[in-house]
């Protein structure tokens, strides 16, 4: 006759001591029912125990608000406080994967170079060390039967009262989230304690490495299956606390799931920018190398750990072993990779180029020439002319015909924002040091001469595709604005007639006043051809939006060559060896190096118009 069992769940009342039967099975089931409900048991704690965590981390985020942007862009000055950070973060919003999202944005955004976020990825993986002490301190030591319940209640009940108010209503869910978090804990560890007379890990695994392979292994596909390594931990070591798995395979386990996560960050990495890819690829190498030397030096590491939790009185206490090896070998991982950041940054920093991060790269800017200030000033004028070239090059193809916006334009305008931050990022450190009265002078024309020529980008990326012209003057505005961009060569198409050559800023002054009179001139054509009704009035107002983009881009190029215009004898001197050919441009003709076709199809636009 085959055994029979019956199967309680149990969960604590709020007495001491006292323990309440909620359900019970009302007769015996054969083995195999009894197999299978310790199945739906584990699955169910399982899915309660992701709920929680989703809850949880949800709620923080949104309760954090601000707090979260504020640490990664302004407290990271150093290794140190970007591993203190990504620590932080991830303990606070219990996701390594919400901050690390965060860190590609910012990174993305211009707003943390490649340095910073690597550190705070690195401290992230320290950080998730905390599911594991919660699971380890209190899930499995604390009878929360009688506690979780009350969370749900209280936490649910706040977000309910406070929805209006996103912070607290956000407390309210994360604490909620705790509370389903430690019932799902509950709910395993009952599986787990029926689980453990019918399998012994010792008794299903080889023995010696082959085993622990086997483990590793498990916990790989665990966190696959979770994706989530924290999720893994807590199921781990609830698993271990019904002492069905042994020290050594345990730690294996622990080991795999942190290598389990470079799958997730593979696959974040496909299709991504290619800062997304650099980071991604710090993660994997990161992950891969505390793994792997984790697994190595694993008999020392179980040694250590034993050792500590024999002095702390915590020897037959599996959980919290085991939540202090994924503390140390964490902690372990940083260490080692420490020495190797910096040239793990540069050898990252040459892959996954793309053309727009090559044009915005700076090619005279150095931080060791700031000791110089003469010579960094010389720099920055020569790399503001260079992106003076690539601004008016792109906004040149934009006025000529948006529709036919390449790669290239795109990768031009993304390559003047790079630069515009590389030029703020110079004048950082050079104005931290003493500076000479004209490097003093030159400073605010220069930053004013970044600002406009971004400008120049972004107006000229908002015009619409061109064409049939709404009225003629229209074309005479574009057609300034060409003229305005194109320099000398601009100036003679369209102003043959006037007398005496003029100096650099006499010619600036032609072209502004050019383009106002023409703005001036479509702008009434607009509005009396809508007063006839020659023209309905959506396509007057977005004929004139268009007018004001054209206006906007000509003047912000003409602020930007006015800055520049009083310091482009720095440019003149010959370049230094290293540094690359000085940018020598003129100011009447910037488009001509970075775009040698862009002045032949401006004036073919023209004629057409």
């Amino acid at each position: 006759m085959a055994q029979l069992y019956y199967r309680t769940f149990y969960f604590a009342s709020g007495e001491k001591g006292a323990r309440r039967d909620i359900w019970r099975l009302a007769k015996p089931a054969r083995l195999g029912h009894h197999q299978t409900m310790i199945a739906a048991t584990l699955i169910g704690g399982i899915g309660l125990f992701l709920l929680g965590m989703w809850l949880m981390t949800e709620g923080l985020r949104v309760a954090a608000g601000d707090a979260l942007r504020v640490i990664l862009q302004n407290w990271i000055k150093s290794g140190l406080q970007g591993v203190l950070a990504g620590i932080l973060i991830t303990a606070i919003v219990q996701s390594s994967t919400i901050v690390t999202v965060a860190t590609l944005g910012f990174v993305n955004a211009g707003l943390m170079s490649l340095g910073q976020a690597i550190w705070v990825i690195f401290g992230t993986n320290i950080g998730t060390t905390m599911t594991g002490w919660l699971v380890a301190v209190i899930g499995v030591k604390v009878d929360i039967g009688a506690l979780a319940l009350p969370l749900i209640g209280i936490g649910m009940l706040g977000r309910l009262v406070f929805g209006r108010n996103l912070r607290r209503a956000g407390l309210g869910q994360a604490l909620a989230g705790f509370g389903v978090f430690f019932l799902g804990i509950n709910v395993l560890q009952a599986g787990f304690a029926d689980l453990a007379p019918l399998v012994a890990a010792e008794a299903i695994a080889p023995p010696g490495w082959t085993g622990r392979l086997l483990f590793l292994g498990l916990g790989f596909v665990l966190t696959q299956l979770t994706q989530s390594s924290s999720a893994s931990i807590a199921i781990i070591l609830t698993a271990s606390a019904g002492g069905s798995v042994p020290f050594d395979l345990g730690a294996a386990a622990v080991i795999g799931t942190n290598i389990g996560t470079t799958t997730t960050a593979f696959l974040a990495a496909l299709g991504a920018t290619a800062s997304a890819k650099r980071v991604a690829s710090a993660h994997i190498a990161f992950n891969l190398l505390t793994g792997i030397v984790a697994l190595l030096v694993l008999p020392p590491l179980t040694h250590v750990t034993d050792f500590l939790t024999t002095a702390l009185g915590m020897a037959n206490d599996m959980p919290m072993r085991l939540a202090i090896f994924h503390t140390i070998f964490n902690i372990l991982g940083v260490l080692l990779i420490w020495p190797l950041a910096a040239p793990l940054v540069r050898f990252l920093s040459r892959r996954f180029v793309t053309p727009a991060e090559s044009l915005g790269r700076p090619r005279h800017l150095d931080q060791t020439i700031t000791a110089v200030p003469a010579l960094a000033l010389r720099s920055l004028v020569l790399e503001l002319l260079r992106m003076r070239d690539m601004a008016f090059a792109a906004a040149t193809r934009r006025v000529v015909d948006a529709s036919a916006a390449s790669a290239d334009v795109l990768a031009q305008e993304e390559g003047v924002a790079a630069l515009g931050q590389a030029v703020r990022a110079f004048i950082a450190g050079l104005s931290a040091g003493p500076l000479p009265d004209d490097v003093v002078a030159a400073l605010p024309d220069l930053l004013r001469a970044t600002q406009h020529l971004e400008e120049v980008t972004r107006r000229a990326a908002g015009l619409a595709p061109s064409g049939p012209s709404p009225s003629h003057e229209m074309g005479n505005l574009r057609k300034a604005v060409l003229a305005s961009l194109a320099g000398p060569a601009g100036r003679a198409e369209t102003e043959r007639e006037t007398g005496p050559a003029l100096d650099a800023s006499g010619e600036l002054a032609v072209f502004a006043a050019a383009v106002e009179d023409h703005y001036q001139k479509a702008k009434t054509e607009l509005l009396r051809g809508a007063a006839t009704g020659s023209l309905s009035l959506d396509a007057m107002e977005a004929a004139q939006r268009q007018a004001q983009l054209l206006r906007r881009c000509a003047d912000a190029a003409s602020k930007a060559q006015r800055r520049l215009l009083p310091w482009l004898e720095r440019a003149a001197d010959p370049a230094p060896q290293g540094n690359g050919p000085a940018q020598t441009t003129p100011p009447e003709s910037p488009a001509a190096s970075a775009n040698a076709g862009g002045q032949d199809e401006a004036a073919a636009a023209g004629r057409a118009e």
